[in-house]
């Protein structure tokens, strides 16, 4: 499995069918990519480090995945997992499998395709944190640790999102070709 560094642009172009269908180069909370899959920055930072790893094709579930998705997928997740413990120690991860979104009826996302859900399969992975973490003069409390994790909708910067990305690309020991 070849992870690909991604290199920061300031403009993006985001796919206006489906925000996932957007091409890594163009997707500013991109951390990386495989052939079969994309890690992004998730863009509630309740929890620093949070990241959504999610399929470059549709697909309705893991049922699904072809044999090449399911290798990616055991080897990105178990890497991810490591370098997500290490980017801010975190002393625990929790991993969400959730596919509520594409089957809800008002505003689904990825919208309906021929009148039906249109799903990626994408898990939310989560550090949790039994002490508080600093990171470039802010705190983040994971105040539910021990407890399923909330988001509270926190947002970060553009410059630090940049940080954070590369925090963890660091942490992934990306190799650039």
């Amino acid at each position: 499995m070849k992870l690909h560094p991604t290199s920061r642009r300031r403009q993006r172009r985001l796919n206006k069918e489906c925000i996932t269908c957007t091409q890594p180069e163009n997707d500013d909370r991109i951390i990386a990519f495989t052939e079969q899959f994309k890690v992004l920055l998730h863009p509630d930072q309740t929890s620093i480090a949070s990241v959504l790893v999610a399929t470059r094709r549709h697909v309705r579930k893991m049922a699904e995945f072809n044999e090449y998705e399911r290798s990616e997928f055991i080897d990105l997740i178990s890497d991810l997992e490591v370098a997500l413990e290490e980017t801010f120690k975190a002393d625990l991860i929790n991993i969400y499998y959730q596919r509520n979104w594409a089957y809800r009826s008002a505003n689904p996302d990825p919208p309906y395709k021929d009148g039906k859900p249109n799903p990626h399969v994408h898990l939310h992975v989560i550090p949790r944190y039994s002490s508080p973490v600093h990171f470039e003069g802010e705190e983040w409390n994971d105040e539910t640790f021990g407890e399923p994790f909330v988001y509270k909708g926190r947002t970060v910067t553009e410059s630090l999102k940049e940080k954070i990305i590369r925090e963890i690309q660091t942490h992934l020991n990306l190799k650039y070709e």
